[in-house]
């Protein structure tokens, strides 16, 4: 792997990790007005058994989905708090990574144009 390519790979982590930190804080959002409506209706209907069997079914599923992402939006806010704390570095990685590039890509299309006629003596002029 190339250089340019590892330095690449980690700012795109960087913007991957913000946007599944927002995904995670909607799906959380979304999931607590879920419970809420749930308990709601629970606690002002009087729903049979069996719809209150679904009920109960549907308000695990709903906590289940909050709890992952929870944790995925617990697990990135260390990374997003560098993140907020260093965008300096962030752009100086990004100024980096164009550096590297442009260096890559000169190396890959070296060429030489001789000074001399010192090989034309054996035949040998082009690379």
């Amino acid at each position: 792997m190339k250089n340019s390519e590892y330095i690449s790979s980690f700012l795109k982590f960087l913007k991957d990790i913000q946007t599944d930190y927002n995904i995670a804080l909607d799906i959380e959002k979304e999931a607590g007005k879920e419970t809420q409506d749930i308990l709601h209706r629970l606690e002002l209907c009087e729903d049979g058994y069996h719809d209150m069997a679904k009920m109960s079914k549907m308000i695990k599923s709903v906590r289940l989905k909050r709890r992952k992402a929870k944790d995925t939006k617990t697990e990135a806010e260390p990374l997003i708090q560098w993140i907020r704390e260093n965008p300096k570095t962030i752009r100086s990685l990004e100024m980096l990574l164009g550096e590297v590039r442009k260096t890559e890509k000169s190396n890959t299309n070296r060429h030489y144009i001789n000074k001399t006629d010192v090989l034309e003596k054996i035949g040998k002029t082009n690379y």
